[in-house]
């Protein structure tokens, strides 16, 4: 009997919620299959429908967060013949509002998610900021560490208040800083 699609993508949803709730509350180590599945309603068969243990969980949520950063650096804003935030402003305020709650925890608690973030917003730097002359390979990439790296923190310092300022001001001044 084929599983129907509503049902299948409202299970993940509620498995997912029921992890998030969790690692929000403690380390992914301390997190059982036993704790999700009875915050999220089902029985620990249904948990290994969709996922082989907690950790695979987890790396298919941070894939999914990361293909969606992903489709928008590499195929709305490597495409345009300038960097332009502003033009996808609504996008990324949607991704911006959907992931807050996770961002953080996501980037203080796994080092390899900030780099694969990193990996993915590289391209970005090497196309708009980097192509300057009289730059050899190391000092751009050491440029290109000094930028990802303060880009993060500020992303992850306005996460962590975001009601202190609008994501058009925090746009606005990543890009003037950068530019």
């Amino acid at each position: 009997m084929a599983k129907q699609p509503q049902v299948t993508e409202q299970t993940r949803a509620n498995l997912t919620a029921a992890f998030w709730e969790l690692y929000l509350e403690k380390p992914i180590e301390k997190i059982t299959i036993r704790e999700i599945t009875d915050r999220a309603g089902y029985n620990r068969a249904t948990f290994y429908l969709y996922y082989h243990d907690v950790y695979d969980l987890f790396e298919q949520l941070e894939d999914e967060i990361l293909d969606q950063i992903r489709v928008l650096v590499q195929q709305r804003l490597l495409f345009e013949d300038q960097l332009d935030f502003s033009h996808h402003m609504g996008f990324i305020v949607e991704l911006a509002q959907r992931f807050n709650a996770y961002m953080p925890r996501l980037m203080a608690g796994d080092p390899s998610f900030e780099e694969r973030l990193k990996e993915i917003i590289a391209p970005l730097l090497d196309r708009f900021i980097l192509p300057e002359e009289g730059l050899s390979p190391r000092e751009q990439d050491v440029l290109r560490a000094f930028y990802l790296s303060g880009l993060l923190g500020a992303v992850g310092a306005w996460m962590a208040d975001p009601d202190s300022m609008p994501i058009s001001r925090l746009i606005e001044l990543i890009v003037g800083a950068a530019l």
